[in-house]
């Protein structure tokens, strides 16, 4: 009775009034004061455009759009909440005033103040706190005893404290913050260790230059090593295209312990090159850029030593141009490769340029398709067997289905010439090769109450003819196809459960009429091929995955993935990766152990990586996370062990993380053993 009755009068208000932009007023009781003013008491409700305004108790002038209120009053629109005990506010002039408040924007600001006032879209404010911390764990803060706060601009603070658990850790006088995503100025410092230098300063400044560029200036000081500077420079020139540039050039002081049983003398000026960027020449057709080159192999060993990038072995830098039409795909591609871990690059194989052109599958005949692939390659290098490659190879298909079977049946005609090719005994090989695929398949399905069972028979033939490749160069796998005449068995069991839950296994083996076939990139002796065991699931919380090989003529197994994971308890949860490989020509053999620990909001996680077939631990990492949303505080423990070295490298690093800016306190240099 009593909504129906609200409901009655908002609708002779809305009537009555007749507002220019209608206003709904919801309340217990509404009263009229004069012919402007209206007074609304009890669970008041007040919409007007996107704002929403709940309260005890408010004075509204329909005239001006004003609400006044003296308690407290719920003030809600798409980008701030806010609360206040007292106030009054303009609707269309986006003006007020507030005492006694709290609001948040956009969920990600949140302030406290003795007083706000609101002129458009500046706030004015007296005693604040300002926190990324929402009201309800209002951990750490900046107060300040007045100031303003302008979205898109700055945030201009007086005699400001910054309180952390409720203590103050530092106070000044004069305090401006950008809030918006771009605004010319100084970027948080940093301050670091690492195995060469005992102190690190870098001080980045940030630069707009305007609204589709800007720049970042980077001053990079390390104590043991030196001093130099790193320059970014960023455009878009639409939201697809871009281009980004980086520059980095370090003097280094003479003499570093670092450079102590290296093959080549200490360098005094060392740089770093990068580049990214994509571009739409035409409709059809893109560009993309990508450089990257260091001035000497052991850049990314010195310059990141605290982090994996150290291990970089090579580089790449790369211009693709990549045209794309419904018939066809080209693609020109210049690839740099710098190898880091030879004395120089001129052994380095280059592909300068790869032009490759497909041409898309499209029927020939009712069920008979086909498409087109050519690749051609100019292999180069300084030192080496280098020359042209065209790869040339036509695919017609053939569908039949029929019935609960399909019949796929491939046959594949592939032609690869070769011309002036150095240091190989001919200048101008060549190679045919034909390849025949037939792919039979039924499915069958039976639906349960709780699941959905389907079974997949496969029987597949391959067949690639034998050719002597022995004139041809080797510059990578492709010139060297094995010969085939496999038959292949699979039967698939697929359970699909309720809730994402599934279960899906396979069972396959085959045969050979040859002496040797591949699993992978390794070669095995025989001609029957192992049994295949594979499953993967996920249900509730248990998740695993393994493939087995097993070789019925050697009697044991011969290639294993596992990985698994569980929970052990509510919170703790035990996860396991296990691969091994025993082929005639390599063989691995690696555990990787790893737990992890959820309470609240505290995490853990602790992980080894053994070499099983070498008998050492590779590599041993940890962390503890105490994540309170606006801010949190790690510790990081890493050891890794190099066979080829003898050297094991060990750091615990300590951050903190308050608004978004991170602060690294190193707790045990990182050291080389």
């Amino acid at each position: 009775m009593a909504k129906f009755f609200r409901l009655f009068i908002l609708t002779l208000l809305i009537f009555s009034f007749s507002f220019a932009e209608k206003v709904y007023l919801e309340a217990n009781s509404i009263e009229k004061i004069d012919k402007d003013n209206i007074i609304a008491k009890g669970k008041v409700v007040l919409k007007y455009q996107d704002i929403t305004v709940n309260s005890e108790k408010l004075i509204f002038n329909k005239t001006k759009k004003i609400i006044k209120f003296d308690t407290k009053t719920d003030i809600k629109s798409p980008k701030y909440h806010l609360i206040a005990r007292k106030g009054w506010y303009n609707f269309e002039t986006k003006n007020g005033e507030f005492y006694q408040v709290q609001i948040s924007f956009e969920n990600k600001y949140f302030i406290k103040a003795k007083k706000i006032e609101k002129q458009k879209d500046i706030f004015y404010f007296e005693k604040a706190k300002f926190s990324s911390c929402s009201f309800d764990q209002y951990d750490w803060f900046i107060y300040s005893f007045d100031g303003n706060f302008k979205k898109n601009d700055y945030l201009t603070a007086k005699n400001v404290f910054f309180f952390f658990c409720k203590a103050p850790l530092f106070y000044t006088p004069y305090f401006k913050y950008p809030t918006a995503r771009r605004k010319t100025g100084f970027l948080p410092f940093l301050i670091s260790q690492d195995t060469y230098n005992d102190f690190i300063l870098k001080i980045p400044f940030y630069l707009v230059i305007d609204k589709s560029s800007d720049s970042t200036f980077t001053l990079d000081y390390r104590n043991k090593q030196g001093k130099g500077i790193d320059i970014e420079y960023r455009k878009k020139f639409s939201p697809s295209e871009y281009i980004n540039l980086n520059t980095f050039f370090f003097k280094e002081k003479s003499n570093g312990s670092w450079w102590e049983g290296r093959n080549i003398g200490s360098l005094e000026n060392r740089w770093l090159l990068e580049s990214d960027g994509r571009f739409n020449l035409f409709n059809n057709t893109k560009l993309f850029l990508r450089l990257n080159i260091p001035s000497d192999k052991y850049f990314y060993e010195d310059f990141y030593n605290t982090s994996t990038l150290r291990y970089t072995s090579y580089t790449k830098s790369q211009i693709l141009a990549l045209t794309e039409t419904k018939d066809f795909t080209v693609e020109i591609n210049f690839d740099f490769l710098y190898d880091l871990s030879t004395k120089n690059n001129e052994y380095t194989l280059q592909r300068l340029p790869e032009v490759r052109f497909y041409w898309k599958e499209r029927p020939l005949f009712s069920n008979i398709y086909y498409d087109f692939l050519s690749v051609n390659t100019n292999f180069y290098r300084k030192k080496g067997t280098r020359g042209l490659r065209s790869d040339n190879q036509f695919r017609f298909i053939l569908s039949t289905p029929y019935k609960y079977i399909t019949n796929s049946f491939e046959f594949i005609p592939r032609s690869t010439l070769y011309a002036n090719v150095k240091e190989n005994p001919e200048k101008n090989p060549s190679r045919n090769l034909v390849e025949i695929k037939d792919r039979v398949s039924s499915i069958f399905q039976k639906k349960y109450s709780n699941f959905t069972h389907n079974i997949i028979p496969i029987i597949q033939f391959n067949y690639i003819n034998k050719v002597n490749q022995e004139k041809l160069p080797i510059f990578d796998k492709e010139d060297r196809i094995p010969a085939k005449k496999d038959i292949d068995l699979s039967l698939y069991n697929i359970f699909d459960f309720q809730n994402n839950n599934y279960f899906r296994w396979e069972i396959s083996t085959g045969y050979t009429f040859l002496n040797e076939y591949y699993i992978g990139d390794n070669l095995y002796e025989g001609r029957k091929k192992p049994f295949r065991n594979s499953f993967i699931y996920s249900i509730n919380s248990f998740t695993g995955e393994n493939t087995l090989f097993y070789d019925f003529k050697k009697n044991q197994i011969v290639r294993t993935i596992s990985s698994f994971s569980f929970p052990i308890t509510k919170y703790f949860r035990y996860s396991m990766s296990h691969s091994f490989d025993k082929g005639e020509q390599n063989s691995t053999n690696q555990l990787l152990n790893s737990i992890s620990a959820n309470y609240k909001n505290i995490s853990l996680n602790f992980s080894i990586l053994s070499n099983i077939k070498e008998g050492y631990i590779q590599q041993k990492r940890g962390s503890l996370t105490f994540n309170r949303k606006c801010w949190y505080v790690k510790l990081d423990y890493i050891k890794d062990f190099n066979k080829t070295t003898g050297k094991s490298y060990k750091v615990i690093t300590l951050t903190l993380n308050i608004i978004n800016f991170s602060y690294n306190f190193p707790l045990l240099k990182p050291t080389e053993d």
